[in-house]
């Protein structure tokens, strides 16, 4: 009737959400200083606020960078099932920036918030952060979830 629970240990799920995340405060960094030199208008925790709100809130988007975060490392992981583990860097490159890009054009075309609508610089900036932190975290999943493990001599 019920299954035996995976260990936390083993859920490479999980890890593949954790590992994910270490490439989202780069990315945070690299939108902020494009945001100070006025490239863009928004850092990408301010962009990923407006998913819910009008107004940027940096915390509300700290929430919504880790729910968005650990689907894209659920999707990464599991999408080598279809996508295989070859070259899963830049794999992982192409699902984050169309992630980031789906958040712009849902919520910022179709949900009408002016915020989101960016210029060409400010569009370019956004894709570059998702890239480089999809970089990252295909890279690690890559490394600590699907690396050959020797076998023990007995």
């Amino acid at each position: 009737m019920f299954r035996k629970v995976t260990s936390v240990k083993y859920d490479k799920s999980l890890h593949a959400i954790l590992l994910s995340l270490v490439g989202w405060p780069m990315g945070e960094t690299y939108t902020r200083i494009m945001k100070h030199f006025g490239l863009t208008t928004l850092s990408g925790l301010e962009a990923l606020s407006l998913m819910w709100v009008k107004e940027p809130s940096w915390l509300l988007g700290i929430l919504a960078a880790l729910g968005f975060t650990a689907w894209l490392g659920l999707m990464i992981y599991h999408g080598t099932k279809i996508l295989g583990i070859d070259q899963l860097p830049i794999k992982a490159m192409l699902i984050t920036m169309t992630g980031e890009s789906l958040v712009f054009s849902v919520f910022g075309i179709l949900g009408k918030n002016e915020q989101l609508i960016q210029n060409v610089s400010g569009n370019f900036v956004h894709a570059s952060g998702a890239a480089f932190g999809g970089l990252v975290a295909g890279f690690l999943i890559k490394k600590y979830l699907f690396s050959e493990v020797p076998a023990k001599e007995k």
